[in-house]
């Protein structure tokens, strides 16, 4: 039997959780896109494929240490699973934890992770997912 949409979407985030990168890219399709907007991070970009999410996670080196994604809810909506996540982890310089909380809109294709839209919170991703729809 097939997973569900939501249990492709957990695994992913286990597998980020574990440090598990490789792991974590059989999740992704070839044609996957994470795009991460200005309200979110201080260098916003679009990541294709599974070099742009190596890179995502490379950007994080020198500059944030014991990164960790803990899952708080997930939602399936139609097509699209709403993961809403806590991200902490400590200054790789200054050592003070830091957190950060998310919601992010996943779109799950045959088992894989074809996009990731990370928004501020759960009325924002959902604003959006009507605007897409």
């Amino acid at each position: 039997m097939a997973e569900s949409k939501p249990e492709t979407v957990r695994r992913l985030f286990d597998r980020f959780e574990q440090g598990q990168l490789d792991a974590a890219l059989e999740l992704l399709s070839d044609d996957f896109v994470a795009v991460i907007p200005p309200s979110l991070s201080a260098e916003p970009d679009t990541y294709e494929g599974h070099a742009g999410a190596r890179r995502y996670f490379e950007a994080f080196e020198g500059l944030m240490e014991d990164v960790r994604y803990e899952v708080l809810e997930l939602i399936e909506e139609g097509d699209v699973v709403i993961a809403r996540v806590r991200v902490a982890g400590r200054g790789a310089t200054s050592g003070i934890e830091v957190e950060q909380f998310a919601t992010a809109l996943h779109w799950v294709t045959d088992g894989k992770v074809t996009r990731i839209e990370p928004h501020p919170d759960l009325d924002a991703a959902r604003a959006a997912l009507r605007a897409s729809g």
